[in-house]
């Protein structure tokens, strides 16, 4: 009876057009509209010479079966949106883009106390969850200058897809994060490339408003403070903005070094550190990892305790590690990573600006908000043909987190997990091409059997399948 919920969206989705999980910028498709210009009087090509015009068709099925008679979930969404980049005039040029979601059908998504939906409400508006409709958005819209012709180094001003470790577009959902700043990028060298910039706005997934940067933490749920009590620190944090700073280098061969650090105002500094090892040998890519961050708090310690983002007096400190090779002749690769949260403090960014850089990050699922964790995970990515149109992602791991009354160190409340993705991938070619598939299974359980069963401690955490479907089409 439970599963039969997740029967209504199903069909309707199979009757609809239109994914993967992890949606690029509009910038990255930009080649799928070029192929398809092909005589020299089409409207295309006069529009191509103004600019370049992209579209972009969207459905997503999503549902969610918990334990027992805990509430089950299902959403079906569609969506629609347009972007123009215009062509580089005197360095300059300009991107404008937006987006339009509609709810086709859904389960209740707000079933109120003690449950809440965590999944399919993101692919909506989960300030409005009523709002089946009404769910446009204004994405990119940026002036860039590019520092002298035939060169990649630019500065851009306004509103922009950004792709970095922490702040990043966090896209299995209908639409990505956005944000609002300037950033510029310089890579004039081979081995040393410059990255930074200033934000002052951004606009989370599972949402169509821009908030300004002390209003966007606490969008989503925000779990409990080191003492125990219910946090309320939304729209508290009096941060005008963050500064984030990169340096890539290869300072050797077959090394690379990432060294960024994120500064949020009255909040947390951060430090993520990256150094990455690849060598060929014998048809195979041997690969070697190692991450560090490291955080220490900018809260003021006059602000109660409930209403601090990161507490005043914590920092904390984490390593995440990856060794595997990929098997060149035979399009496969072999990941094991770990990741280890000292019990100096919770490691805290906020979930509505991006998720976690982990090596053990995995699908449905984050260690953000907790300290004293080790996690494990295994990952296998194979492609069954040469020109890589059909994929398959296997990841699994286990998570030991800290106990559920170690408020200090468990912001969400989470018992310790198992935990399994599998993943199918598909892109259509011929008169398809530019539509995209993906299917996704999840499935986590308790690690201890003792865990008390209750909402707090299973619902959508434990004893949790989560299936969708994604079709996307690009023109």
């Amino acid at each position: 009876m439970k599963k039969s919920l997740l029967i209504p969206g199903m069909m309707i989705l199979f009757k609809m057009a239109a994914a993967q999980h992890q949606d690029p910028s509009w910038s990255v498709r930009r080649t799928i509209l070029h192929k398809q210009c092909l005589q020299n009087d089409s409207l295309c090509n006069i529009l191509h010479g103004m600019g370049v015009f992209e579209g972009h068709l969207r459905t997503f099925f999503m549902g969610t079966v918990n334990y027992a008679d805990y509430p089950d979930y299902y959403a079906l969404a569609t969506g629609a949106g347009l972007a123009y980049f215009s062509p580089v005039i005197k360095n300059f040029q300009a991107g404008l883009s937006g987006f339009t979601i509609y709810n086709l059908s859904s389960s209740v998504l707000h079933p109120g106390p003690p449950f809440s939906n965590r999944y399919e409400i993101q692919l909506f508006d989960i300030t409005n969850p009523d709002n089946h409709s009404d769910l446009d958005r204004l994405e990119d819209l940026y002036l860039r200058y590019y520092l002298s012709e035939n060169t990649k180094s630019f500065i851009q001003l306004g509103k922009f897809h950004l792709k970095t470790p922490l702040i990043n577009l966090q896209d299995g959902r209908m639409r990505p994060n956005l944000q609002e700043g300037l950033w510029a990028e310089w890579n004039e060298l081979k081995k040393i490339k410059l990255k930074g910039g200033y934000l002052w706005r951004t606009s989370p997934r599972g949402t169509v408003r821009w908030y300004t940067i002390s209003q966007s933490a606490g969008v989503y749920p925000q779990g409990r403070a080191v003492d125990g009590s219910p946090a309320d620190y939304a729209g508290r944090a009096n941060s005008n903005g963050i500064i984030i700073l990169n340096l890539t280098s290869m300072p050797v061969n077959h090394i690379e070094v990432q060294a960024w650090n994120y500064l949020a105002e009255n909040m947390f500094n951060t430090v993520f550190m990256q150094t990455q090892w690849k060598k060929q040998y014998r048809l195979k890519e041997w690969i070697a990892g190692l991450q560090f961050i490291r955080q220490h708090s900018l809260t003021p310690a006059t602000l109660p305790v409930s209403e601090q983002y990161f507490d005043s007096n914590s920092k904390s400190v984490a390593i995440s590690l990856r060794t595997g090779f990929t098997q060149l002749l035979h399009n496969e690769k072999w990941f094991i990573n770990y990741t280890h949260i000292t019990r100096q403090g919770r490691f805290l960014f906020p979930r509505e600006w991006g998720v976690e850089p982990f090596y053990t990050f995995m699908w449905r699922e984050r260690i953000e908000g907790a300290g004293g964790v080790h996690a494990v995970m295994f990952e296998h990515v194979r492609y069954l043909n040469k020109r890589h149109t059909i994929s398959l992602h296997a990841q699994s791991g286990i998570t030991k987190m800290p106990s559920l009354n170690n408020y200090r160190l468990n912001k969400y409340n989470m018992p310790s997990y198992y935990h399994l993705n599998l993943r199918a991938g598909y892109s259509f070619g011929g008169f398809l091409h530019g539509l995209k598939a993906d299917l996704l299974y999840t499935w986590k359980g308790p690690l201890n059997r003792n865990t008390e069963i209750s909402p707090a401690n299973y619902h959508n955490k434990v004893y949790t399948h989560l299936f969708s479907v994604v079709l996307d089409y690009y023109f």
